[in-house]
């Protein structure tokens, strides 16, 4: 293939590789993942989850960030390192770091973006909004990593 007679991706273009990818490893969270304790359904319950019975959980050693070339420049462009990610909601699944399960912040972070995807009503709708924060404020200032740190923080002050 010629490198010359590749283009830049559209933003159409990502969103539609981003969507797929997260539909896949939701699916695959949704099949290999463990349902909610009774604690974890009432802290989700607590920052806004409408379906906290229907979130699985899924303890990985790493996150799994994309094989596609032009995804992973995205997140490292927009400054998500897969060395730096501790969770990862996609849908009603979760991806949690395994070194990270026991730190008491990353549950209603991560469950506040389980409301936040119920809220946008799919992962496409989802997916095209944080492609938008990320292009606009890169990762951490938007308006739903923002949401997330805030209902962290506003559980764990209790």
């Amino acid at each position: 293939m010629n490198p010359h007679s590749m283009s830049t991706p559209t933003f159409d273009d990502l969103w539609s590789a981003a969507t797929a990818w997260a539909e896949q490893h939701s699916a695959h969270i949704a099949a290999q993942g463990r349902s909610l304790t009774p604690a974890e359904l009432t802290l989700a319950s607590q920052v806004g989850v409408t379906a906290p019975e229907r979130i699985r959980i899924l303890v990985v050693p790493e996150i799994p960030f994309p094989d596609d070339p032009v995804l992973r420049a995205f997140a490292g462009q927009a400054g998500m390192l897969p060395e730096r990610t501790g969770g990862m909601t996609l849908g009603h699944g979760i991806y949690l770091r395994e070194d990270q399960v026991a730190r008491a912040s990353i549950w209603p972070h991560e469950f506040r973006h389980v409301a936040q995807y119920e809220c946008f009503g799919s992962i496409k709708a989802f997916m095209f909004f944080y492609l938008k924060e990320l292009l606009h404020f890169r990762y951490g200032p938007g308006p739903l990593e923002t949401d997330a740190r805030a209902a962290e923080a506003q559980l764990l002050a209790r």
